[in-house]
């Protein structure tokens, strides 16, 4: 047997995985003795006795210990917390995910237990990203890692040597992000036999799904696989092997699961470059994750860093842009840039990048900033208007900057003649969401610039082709998109749209927002269950939606809820929530080549209808009609291209008005009809 490298090390929990790692550790011989403890005590012990037999079998020098308290572990030269806690997995989705808030309490405790425990931590117990963060958080250890990826990378090797016929040595790709249904395949960087290949991405994906459900079909848990990634990460993080293995880690502010490279223990950080697409999916799991977290950190965790600690960060940069018009938002706060990547990624081209020369939102946590501003707007004449919904005050000084307070909000922006824009709060979100508004209204005064209008529409795109569909409130613009989405187009706006003439063409792009769907029209799509499911596991929908709908969704409520003015409260998503939830593509652009005019009435079978109607001037939105975003500080044009060209143009455009009822079979069967 290869003689100790290493002292104790310490197996929390006596399940599946925590057998596996034992009997692996006691056969490799390589630490002096394996201490395991476990919730009740008579699994452990039962363990440690089997594993004293197999010591004795097979030679190996390694003592099999029984201990009765996680804080004699501490002495150990490492820890596996792979611990469950007793509760029936019934999600389809996101399966790792429903053990939040079953196992968060035992992970807690332990983490109080060990608190500030010097020795190297690998984290097992699901969802395994959050779970790390989680320990590494409350105890203040300095080496906390979570496995999970290290497993996913190993089944995609395998997955694509067999659909490539190739050795899976030669297979060289990663999976990082979620250890879950937002994990990343890293397809545009993987190669085999050192050269790049076509990664069938769908195959690979069902295959990566099913293995689990396999497992646990035979076995009842995954044990053999999670127990040699915690080998493989002990091993490296213990300065036994020079290794790159995968593992859940803090990097830049995000817990989730990056290939590292250890060199006698150390760690160095070795992404591998991402596609667009790579890059907007892994801030989308990210965000996904650290939403799981928030509710957790409440409850258990300590205070989050100061604004003055997260101003050390290195600042980070999100780029967006689309029709060669662009803005850069820059922050002192990791969040807020990747909630900006996230936000636009799936509509406009939003990539993560430095600061540049162009116009820039400039979006920090600092409160110190709140309170000046803010007083110096209280102090001033000003005046009073709405934005987003909020009370915001606005002064104007004599040189023609405007400083203006959300005291709602606690957020404050400022704003040179000829400067960037400033926004500076007291938390990350608020100020995300700030930053995302404004970004989007500087890109919108560049493309009004450009010739650019906006009509108030939803439209899909098939083939580069574009079906609007126009109406008041309440007429069915979300409904005809989302029904035609489901059948094969791609989603390219829900509410507003870009419009333009170019030659005889008439070019639309996205206006990225979060996308409303009412409790009653998700019931209707069969979206409802996994909907109200994910929420009750504690994944997050924007947080502009009001707190009856999430109460609703709890409560399992299907009921359509109203405001006393008659506006519909409804579920509020991001963008990529309609790909990644629902499975609808969403697109970038398209050319207008028909127009839609529904109208719902309940109980009425779908039909076309004799009378005509064409776009209006109505339809479109202007500086003067904005009722949501006024132009506050300056940052549209002074004139917009009239709408006289784009009337003729759209009405030269296929139409069509119709009824449609509350049949969604009989509706879609309408709509493709006349779409087509």
């Amino acid at each position: 047997m290869t003689a100790a490298k290493t002292g104790a090390i310490g197996v929390i929990g006596a399940g599946a995985v925590g057998q596996g790692v034992a009997m692996l550790l006691a056969a490799g011989g390589w630490c002096e003795s394996v201490r395991v403890v476990s919730r009740s005590g008579l699994s452990a012990q039962a363990l440690v006795t089997d594993l004293e037999d197999m010591c004795q079998v097979i030679g190996s020098p390694v003592q099999p210990v029984h201990v009765i308290d996680a804080g004699q572990l501490l002495s150990c030269a490492a820890v596996v917390v792979c611990p469950r806690a007793d509760f029936t997995n019934t999600a389809r989705t996101n399966v790792r995910m429903a053990g939040l808030h079953a196992n968060a309490p035992a992970i807690a405790s332990l983490a109080t237990t060990l608190a500030h425990y010097q020795g190297l931590v690998v984290m097992v117990t699901n969802p395994v990203d959050v779970m790390a963060r989680l320990f590494a958080e409350v105890s203040g250890c300095p080496r906390v890692y979570g496995v999970g990826s290290n497993t996913d990378t190993a089944r995609y090797r395998i997955t694509l040597a067999r659909l490539l016929d190739v050795p899976v040595e030669a297979v060289e790709g990663h999976v990082i992000g979620e250890h879950g249904d937002q994990a990343v395949l890293c397809a545009s960087a993987t190669r085999a036999g050192g050269l790049p290949v076509p990664v069938p991405v769908r195959q690979v994906r069902d295959e990566l799904s099913a293995r689990p459900g396999r497992i646990n079909a035979g076995l009842g848990r995954t044990r053999c696989g999670p127990a040699g990634a915690v080998i493989t990460a002990l091993r490296a993080g213990l300065g036994l092997a020079d290794t790159v293995v995968e593992l859940s880690v803090n990097h830049e502010g995000r817990w989730m699961g990056i290939p590292l490279r250890f060199t006698a223990g150390t760690p160095t950080v070795c992404l591998p470059r991402l596609d667009a697409a790579e890059a907007r999916q892994l801030v989308a799991g990210s965000a996904e994750l650290r939403d799981a977290y928030e509710p957790l950190a409440r409850l258990y965790a300590p205070a989050c860093p100061s604004w003055k600690e997260k101003t050390a960060v290195t600042r980070t940069a999100t780029r967006i842009a689309t029709a060669a018009q662009a803005a850069t938002v820059t922050s002192n706060s990791p969040v807020i840039t990747d909630w900006a990547l996230r936000y636009f990624g799936p509509w406009w081209n939003a990539t993560s990048t430095t600061a540049d020369d162009g116009p820039q939102v400039i979006a920090d946590v600092n409160p110190d900033c709140v309170t000046e501003i803010a007083q110096r707007v209280a102090d001033h004449a000003h005046e009073e208007t709405v934005y987003a919904n909020t009370s915001m005050l606005v002064a104007r000084e004599d040189d023609g900057t405007v400083a203006a307070s959300q005291p709602d909000d606690k957020l404050v922006y400022r704003i040179e003649p000829g400067g960037h824009l400033h926004i500076y709060g007291g938390e990350d979100v608020p100020v995300a969401l700030a930053a995302a508004r404004l970004a989007r209204e500087v890109v919108r005064g560049q493309l009004l610039a450009d010739g650019w209008s906006i009509l108030h529409a939803s439209a899909v795109v098939r083939d580069g082709q574009a079906v609007l569909t126009l109406g008041d409130k309440g007429a069915g613009k979300t409904t005809t998109a989302l029904l035609l989405a489901r059948a094969g187009w791609q989603m390219l706006a829900n509410d507003r749209v870009f419009i333009r003439p170019d030659g005889d063409r008439l070019r639309v792009l996205p206006w990225p927002s979060a996308a409303a769907l009412g409790l009653g029209l998700l019931d209707a799509l069969g979206w409802y269950d996994q909907v109200r499911e994910r929420v009750q596991r504690g994944e997050q929908l924007h947080p502009t939606q009001h707190q009856k709908v999430t109460n609703a969704l709890h409560s399992g409520s299907r009921t359509p809820l109203w405001q006393e003015s008659g506006k519909e409260l409804k579920p509020q998503f991001f963008p990529d929530q309609l790909d990644t939830w629902f499975g609808l593509t969403l697109a970038t652009e398209g050319d207008a080549a028909h127009i839609l005019f529904p109208r719902i009435t309940p109980d009425a079978e779908p039909a076309l209808l004799d009378e005509g109607r064409t776009v209006q001037e109505s339809d479109f939105f202007t500086v003067g009609s904005e009722d949501r975003y006024p132009d506050v500080f300056g940052l549209l044009p002074d004139k917009t291209p009239g709408t006289g060209p784009l009337l003729d143009l759209l009405g030269r455009l296929p139409r069509h008005r119709m009824t449609l009822g509350h049949d969604v079979k009989a509706n879609t069967t309408v709509l493709q009809q006349i779409a087509a």
